[in-house]
C-alpha cells in the first residue's frame, strides 16, 4: 500500500525593508523566540533549523498554533471520578515549511481549517515582522504559479473587461522576461506598485495579447513578485481569475518523516522554479 503523502504549496516570501540584505532578515525573522497572539491563541516558530543541500541552504520549521491554557475533563481511575485539569500549551495545529534562503522561495503545508493557505501567510508574516521588531519591515507571501497558466486561462475568456496589477520589486534576482519592469520599479525606489486597466464599455475588451509590457507584469506576478486579477466574460457570465488561484503544488511525506526526507522530495520542484531565472 502506497505511503500517505501531503500537499505542499510554493510561494515567494517578499520582504519590504530599508535594507539590501533581505536574506539576513529572513534568517533573523524566522527564529524560535517570538510568540504572537491572535484571538486568544498563540503562534510561534518551532523546531527551526538550517539544512544544507546542493541547491542551497534552507530554513526548516513549523508554524505552530496552540492554546496557552485549556480546561479538559479527565477520568481518575483510582476514584472513578471525573475532574477538570488544566492543560498548558496544547497544540491545535502545526504547518511545516521550508525556505530557500537565497531566493526566498517557500514551500509550506496547510492544516485544514485550522491553518489554511491564507491563515498561514498572514500568521507567518505577522510573526516574522514581530521577530524583527516591526521596525520598517513588511512581509508578504505570494504564490508562485505554473508558467503561463494564468495566461492560458486569460485566453479562455471571450472578453477581458478589467486587469488589476500589484507588484513588488524583486529580491534578490530578476529574469529577462520582466527585467525592464523590475528595473523601473527599482529606479523609482518603489516598495510596491499598482495599476488598473478597464475597457471601454462599448469595446470588444482589452487586447492583452498585444501588450508586451503588461504580459511581462503578469509573468512577474506568476514568479511570486505580485498579484494580477483579470475580470472578463465567459459564456455570458463575469469571471475573475488571479495569480493567487493556482500555486505550484508538490506531494511529499507527512510530518512523521525527517525534514531532510521531506525536503528531498520537494527539491525537484524548487529546482524547476529556480531554473526559470536562468532563461
Amino acid at each position: 500500500m502506497p505511503k500517505r503523502q501531503v500537499r505542499y504549496y510554493f510561494g515567494r516570501l517578499n520582504i519590504i525593508a530599508q535594507r539590501e540584505d533581505k536574506s539576513g532578515l529572513v534568517t533573523d525573522g524566522i527564529q524560535p523566540h517570538g510568540i504572537t497572539t491572535h484571538r486568544g491563541l498563540s503562534w510561534g516558530f518551532f523546531e527551526v533549523k538550517t539544512i544544507q543541500t546542493p541547491v542551497g541552504d534552507f530554513i526548516h520549521g513549523f508554524l505552530v498554533k496552540y492554546k496557552p491554557r485549556t480546561e479538559e475533563e479527565v477520568a481518575i481511575p483510582e476514584t472513578h471520578e471525573i475532574d477538570d485539569r488544566t492543560i498548558e500549551n496544547r497544540i491545535r495545529a502545526k504547518a511545516r515549511f521550508f525556505i530557500h534562503i537565497s531566493s526566498h522561495i517557500i514551500a509550506y503545508r496547510s492544516f485544514g481549517r485550522e491553518i489554511s493557505r491564507a491563515v498561514f501567510a498572514n500568521r507567518f508574516t505577522e510573526l516574522l515582522e514581530s521577530n524583527l521588531g516591526n521596525f520598517f519591515v513588511e512581509a508578504e507571501i505570494l504564490p508562485i504559479d505554473e508558467e503561463r497558466q494564468i495566461r492560458e486561462a486569460i485566453r479562455s475568456l471571450q472578453k477581458i473587461l478589467r486587469v488589476r496589477v500589484y507588484l513588488h520589486p524583486s529580491n534578490p534576482t530578476n529574469r529577462d522576461l520582466w527585467r525592464k519592469v523590475d528595473q523601473r520599479l527599482r529606479d523609482l525606489e518603489l516598495a510596491s506598485y499598482r495599476e488598473d486597466y478597464e475597457s471601454e464599455p462599448a469595446s470588444s475588451g482589452l487586447m492583452l495579447a498585444r501588450d508586451e509590457e503588461l504580459n511581462s507584469k503578469i509573468a512577474m506576478a506568476e514568479d511570486g513578485y505580485g498579484t494580477v486579477y483579470i475580470s472578463g466574460e465567459l459564456g455570458g457570465e463575469r469571471r475573475t481569475i488571479s495569480t493567487r488561484d493556482a500555486p505550484i503544488i508538490a506531494l511529499a511525506p507527512p510530518d512523521d518523516q525527517s525534514p531532510e526526507a521531506v525536503l528531498q522530495r520537494l527539491t525537484e520542484t524548487i529546482t524547476k522554479i529556480l531554473e526559470r531565472f536562468t532563461r
